[in-house]
């Protein structure tokens, strides 16, 4: 049986084409990463900033 090691969230990509479900690491309160979809190789910034929410 797996053993979570880190604390992590999901995402799923927003291509229209792709809508790829992947796992990304919580980080601490503040901190941003860029991610990469692995099916379709789209960019993100996750967390997205507070003004990109609404």
């Amino acid at each position: 049986m797996a053993r979570i090691v880190r604390p992590s969230w999901a995402i799923r990509c927003s291509n229209s084409a792709c809508k790829e479900l992947f796992e990304v690491v919580q980080l601490e309160e503040g901190k941003q990463q860029e991610v990469i979809c692995p099916k379709c190789g789209e960019h993100y910034l996750y967390p997205p900033a507070k003004e990109e929410e609404n």
